[in-house]
Order: C-alpha cells, then structure tokens, then sequence
C-alpha cells in the first residue's frame, strides 16, 4: 500500500520515486468519484473547483499533479513528464479504492484527461473536457503571439533592443532563466509571464501586485517553469498524439462534453471542432464566455457534470 499521510480532507501520496502528491478530497466516501484535472501545467487544484459538483453526490479527488501546487518537491521537473502524470493518476485511484471515475479539465486539464482516458479507458467512466488544449506548435505560439500580451512577456526576459525571439526560442529562454537564473531573474520572468496570462485572459494586470509576498512570488516562478517545461516539447504529445488519443477513446466509446467559451483566446475554438471531428460520439456546447470557468462556463460545467453519467 502507498505511504499517504493524512491531512484533515487532504493526504500526501508518495509514489515509488518519493514524490508527494498532493489530494484534497470533497464529498461522501461512497459518492459518485470525479477527478479534477488543473490546468497549467502547474497550477494545481483549488478548493472552489469543488463547487462545480454536488456535495451530496459527488466524492470530488482533486490532486496537484508533480510539483505543483502544494505537491513537493515544489517545481521540481526531476521524472516530471506526461507519462509519470498518467502513473501517478492510476497510483491515485488504486489508492482510494476506485473502480471507475469520471474525469473533468480544462486546457492542460483537458489535455492530460484525454491522454488518460486513451492509456486507462477501463478507469474512466465519462469525460467532461472544457477549453481544450492540443499542444500543437500553433497553440503553443499562440499564447507568444504580441496580440495576446506575449510580446510584454519576452520582453520581460531578454535585454531592451534585442530581437524578440518565437515562440520556440523564447521558450527554451524562459526555462533556462526559471531553472538556472539567478533568484531576481527567475521572480522577474515569472512575474513577466504573469501579466501577460492575464491580458491573455482578459484580465486587469493590477491583479498582479509587485507587493506579493517573497512565497506568493517563489510559487509563480515553481508553476511556470513547470509550464516552459511542458509547452517546449508540447508535452511530448503534439496534435497528433493527442488526437490519436481522442481516436482510442472514441474507439472504446467513452462518453464524451465538450465545452469551449466563444471568446477564449487561450484555447481555441478549432481545438473544439477538431476533437470532435475523431470522436463523433462527443456532445460539443458552446457556452458565451472565454477561458476560465466562471460565470455562464462555470454554470455549464456543472450542468454537464451533474448529467454526464446520467445520460449514458
């Protein structure tokens, strides 16, 4: 049996190469199981995912995956590849006793649960995907792109009046700063990648505060060298990789929702169409809103949660 340490509704999971993977757990023992995929990669799950699920019903499993969010050792990439995830998933499961789940994400969340579904499609009872990412070379240069607030980023990393680099070289740039730079420059770039996620996300970069705590600023720079870690290599799937999984999961006739914000600027609508264009058992809804799941997109997800297995 796995070392867990039990934390109130939160447990460490230690798996064999002594990570510790974080859990929070919501819901009865004996309800209906979800697990919740975050996005990022490396941002981790919070405790307000929990609402999108009936507390009655659902037992919601909500872990940060390797060095993310409260899992340790904090941003670390040592064994930190989609493969490890998928294990580190199925460890998860075995853990608590679970024969079959309903899997949820968004963006990378979304990515991870089809590269799930397609290696355990025994495991999986349904899927519900919101916004997803296919970590293609364009949705990868996408989030670079001036237009979306990129251009503010990388210049937060390279000198004034030099070349601003694509997309590829900008992101070995930003990895090798958030793995090797010195302590200001890792806080700076992070900070950087910071603003521009927010313009990317139609929000108020006053959101960003230069007063954050040295702990808040340390947790900015371990998610997003995670994230330069997965998108240079994009996640060592690829369009096609991920869309041969969505083929697997259609092949094995899994229940499938998509849902994708008419303004997300993030992951792209095409995206949508895409996977279900190989998995044409998916129910596609389109919901007014952009990428993050709140407002109309957080009432949708429910909604496509409470009625996933029902309808199947």
């Amino acid at each position: 049996m796995p070392d867990v340490s039990r934390i109130s509704d939160c447990f460490y999971m230690r798996t064999s190469d002594a990570q510790r993977v974080h859990v929070r757990l919501a819901g009865p023992p004996d309800g209906e199981p979800w697990l919740v995929l975050h996005g990022g990669p490396g941002s981790g799950c919070s405790a307000a995912m929990a609402a999108w699920f009936d507390p009655q019903r659902h037992r919601v499993v909500m872990p940060d995956q390797r060095g993310a969010g409260k899992s340790r050792p904090a941003g670390s990439l040592r064994r930190n590849y989609v493969g490890a995830l998928l294990a580190d998933l199925e460890q998860l499961r075995q853990t608590l006793g679970i024969e079959r789940w309903g899997v949820v994400g968004g963006s990378w969340g979304a990515t991870l649960g089809l590269a799930y579904a397609a290696k355990y499609p025994d495991a999986v009872a349904a899927l519900v995907l919101r916004g997803a990412f296919l970590t293609g070379r364009d949705d990868v240069a996408n989030l670079f792109a001036p237009r979306s607030g990129g251009r503010r980023m990388l210049q937060g990393i390279k000198p004034r009046g030099e070349r601003v680099p694509d997309a590829r070289a900008a992101l070995l740039t930003v990895s090798r700063v958030l793995q090797s730079g010195t302590p200001v420059q890792k806080r700076d770039t992070a900070a950087a990648w910071r603003v521009s996620e927010l313009a990317l996300l139609g929000l108020s970069a006053r959101q960003h505060s230069r007063r954050q705590s040295l702990r808040v600023r340390e947790s900015m720079v371990a998610k997003y060298r995670i994230q330069a870690h997965y998108l240079r290599n994009r996640a060592g799937l690829g369009k096609t990789g991920l869309l041969r999984a969505a083929r697997t999961i259609a092949a094995h006739g899994l229940p499938v929702t998509l849902l994708h914000g008419r303004a997300d600027a993030v992951c792209r609508p095409a995206n949508a169409w895409r996977l279900q264009a190989v998995m044409p058992q998916a129910r596609l809804e389109w919901v007014d809103g952009g990428h993050l799941a709140t407002g109309a997109l957080g009432k949708a997800l429910a909604a496509a949660i409470a009625t996933a297995l029902r309808q199947h």
